[in-house]
């Protein structure tokens, strides 16, 4: 085989892997809405922003990965054609990033659907201790922790600690 058609080789491979890393991301997405119907969570924008933003992070990695590899099989196919070398070419660092991403999303999909769960109900349970520790009184950290909801739930805490205070006072 000539060096060419492995040159021509080596850019479908890099075809393969950045098609590979897409579906990943996909199946992980796929995962991440069947898990949160699991959980009975609303899905908002916020999830397929993250996705976005990680297709946009791992192929800036990927990008950074084959252009190393363009290098490396550049100086492959000069020391073949100018000095008789014959070292196989082959896209090695975009293959490493890929099983990398391969790895991070499928360790992600098997993830059980209650971690995410628990990390919320922890880094909550943290949040409260931070405030207890920096409140005297009850009512002023609830109602920092009010405060750092969105709108819509804000209205839903404020009415129910109403109607909680409306059945205390009878």
């Amino acid at each position: 085989m000539d060096r060419i058609t492995n040159i021509m080789i080596c850019g479908g491979l890099v075809l393969l892997f950045y098609t590979t890393v897409l579906s990943m991301i996909f199946c992980d997405l796929w995962a991440g809405i069947r898990k949160a119907k699991k959980r009975g969570e609303y899905r908002t924008s916020e999830g397929y922003k993250r996705t976005i933003s990680k297709i946009a992070k791992y192929y800036n990695m990927l990008l950074a990965l084959t252009a190393v590899d363009i290098v490396q099989i550049s100086m492959l196919f000069y020391l073949h054609i100018g000095y008789g070398y014959d070292i196989p070419m082959l896209p090695l660092f975009t293959l490493v990033g890929t099983l990398y991403i391969a790895f991070v999303e499928i360790k992600s999909i098997k993830e059980p659907a209650n971690v995410k769960e628990l990390k919320q109900q922890e880094d909550f349970k943290r949040m409260c201790m931070s405030l207890a520790k920096d409140y005297g009184h009850p009512e002023e950290m609830i109602m920092d922790i009010i405060s750092s909801m969105g709108d819509s739930q804000q209205e839903q805490m404020l009415n129910r600690l109403k109607k909680h205070m409306e059945k205390k006072q009878e």
